[in-house]
Formats: structure tokens, C-alpha cells, sequence
């Protein structure tokens, strides 16, 4: 549009001049007349134009500074409260929430769970060790703390007023399992899975075989089948045992007929003192007499 302008500017003065001449001729002056008339108009307009021209320019700067003025800032991702292994160790039960923040700094809402009774804070460290400070609902205190991978690479502790529980230890999930209200089918898929996947010590090895041969010795192993964690706790020595041995021997027949009698009296297949039973146990006499 300006240049537009610019021409009609100078083609209006242009036309001026010749209306100016046309003017001073007699003859034609009723046609310079027109002719000036004319160019000054043709001026005149280019001379709006240019100037409406400059008042956009200026409009549009002045949005585009109030646009820059109004972004929004970029959004930036919320990072995980971080924690060292240090601090962990440093979080002592009882202790407050504003106590917490001061030691550990302040988590963001992404990092705080509400549950019924209680408040969990979730940290993280620079190796993806992970840790939850829980505080009661009630007095804003912690009540428990747990850690996966903080304290050591494959750690898995929770501690609580009562000391803490190495969640590794399959003593401890055995009874966690047996302590639930799942049904003993389940139960037993837990514990069998857990002692499938477990490595036994040679040490473990030794006392889980004493442990499973004495107790069937002392007529104990089927006793008291409805004990959730006894049975529980014989079924992975059984099980446990039953895997570790790649090729057939005494002790992993034995361990294997000792599984068969505690697992299925347990789930209520069979029945203390049923032909089945009886039939594992004259095998279990059996493979007691080769390890002799």
C-alpha cells in the first residue's frame, strides 16, 4: 500500500505541474483548471494512504510487543523430590513434616499420596533408588519410612517404631503372604513362585534340609494344617529345596513327596492319613534309608 501511495503522489504532482502549465495558456485553461483539480485529489489520496500506512505499522509492532509481553512461560517438568542415602538413614520416626522439609526440602504435589490415616512422600535418588516417608494423618508425624535400591542396589527395607524388616528376606514374605485374606490356592502359588525364583545358600541348603527331614521325623509336618505360615514356610524349604537339585538324589525326592503331603493337605485336596499321603510317605521312609 505505500508504494501505491508513493505513486499517486508523484504522478498527482506530476499532473499538477501540467495543469499548472495548461493554466497559462487562455485556450486551455478551463481544462487546466480540471487537470490541477484532478492531480491534487490523485495527490492528496496518496498522501492519506501513506500516512494510514504508518499508523498499521505502528498497530501492528505495538501488538506484536504486547503478544511477546503476555506469553505464557514454557512449562517446565516437575522433578522428583531427590534424597541421598544419608538423609535416609537420618529420618528418625516421630519426627514432624515441617521437620522433614527442613532436612529434605519441600515435594512437590506429584509426590504426595493421601491414603486413608496417612500421608506418603516420595523421594528419589541419582541412581534410582527410591524412598517413602509416611506421616500419620493424625499428628503429622512419621510413622514409617520405606526404600527400594537407596541404601544399596538391591536393598528393600521398611522401618517403623518397631525396628526394620528386610523385605528380602523371604521369612518375611512368607508371612505376609500367609497373614492375608487371599485363599490357601493362592497362598500357595505365592510362596511356590517366590521359592522358585529364590537362590539358596549352602548354608541355607543344609538347614533347609535338616530342617523338612526332622520335621517329618517328629510326625510335626502335618500337625497342624491350617498354621498358614508353618505350611507356608515348609512348602518353600520344600519347594526351594526341589528346584535347587538339577538331577535326581535322596534328599530331592524326599523334599519332593514332603511338598506333595504338605501342599495338597493344605488346600485341602487330600486328607492326613488318606492312601496318598500314606503312599508319599512310604517313598519319603524310602529315600530317608539312601541317605543314610
Amino acid at each position: 500500500m505505500e508504494y501505491l501511495a508513493v505513486i499517486l503522489i508523484l504522478l498527482g504532482g506530476l499532473a499538477i505541474l501540467v495543469g499548472l502549465v495548461t493554466l497559462a495558456i487562455p485556450k486551455t485553461r478551463k481544462k487546466g483548471r480540471v487537470i490541477t483539480a484532478s492531480a491534487i485529489v490523485v495527490t492528496l489520496i496518496g498522501a492519506v494512504m501513506i500516512n494510514f500506512a504508518d499508523s498499521s505499522d505502528s498497530d501492528d509492532k505495538a501488538s506484536e510487543e504486547v503478544s511477546a509481553d503476555t506469553e505464557e512461560p514454557e512449562e517446565t517438568e516437575e522433578e522428583q523430590a531427590n534424597i541421598t542415602k544419608e538423609q535416609y538413614e537420618n529420618v528418625q520416626m516421630g519426627a514432624t513434616q515441617d521437620q522433614i522439609k527442613k532436612d529434605l526440602g519441600e515435594v512437590t504435589e506429584d509426590n504426595i499420596v493421601q491414603s486413608k490415616g496417612r500421608t506418603m512422600w516420595s523421594y528419589s535418588d541419582d541412581n534410582f533408588g527410591l524412598a517413602y516417608i509416611y506421616f500419620s494423618n493424625k499428628d503429622k508425624k512419621v510413622v514409617l519410612k520405606s526404600e527400594l535400591g537407596l541404601l544399596s542396589e538391591d536393598s528393600n527395607t521398611e522401618t517403623s517404631k518397631d525396628g526394620t524388616v528386610d523385605l528380602n528376606d523371604w521369612k518375611v514374605q512368607v508371612k505376609d503372604i500367609a497373614g492375608s485374606d487371599k485363599s490357601e490356592t493362592e497362598k500357595f502359588d505365592e510362596v511356590s513362585k517366590l521359592a522358585m525364583e529364590y537362590s539358596l545358600t549352602d548354608q541355607e541348603l543344609k538347614e533347609f534340609e535338616d530342617s523338612i527331614v526332622n520335621e517329618y521325623k517328629t510326625n510335626n509336618y502335618l500337625k497342624d494344617i491350617h498354621n498358614d505360615e508353618y505350611m507356608l514356610t515348609n512348602i518353600f524349604k520344600s519347594t526351594a529345596i526341589d528346584e535347587h537339585y538339577s538331577s535326581s538324589t535322596p534328599i530331592k525326592e524326599f523334599a519332593f513327596d514332603f511338598l506333595q503331603n504338605t501342599k495338597y493337605t493344605y488346600r485341602g485336596a487330600e486328607v492326613v492319613g488318606s492312601q496318598f499321603v500314606l503312599a508319599n510317605e512310604d517313598q519319603m521312609n524310602d529315600s530317608l534309608a539312601l541317605m543314610k
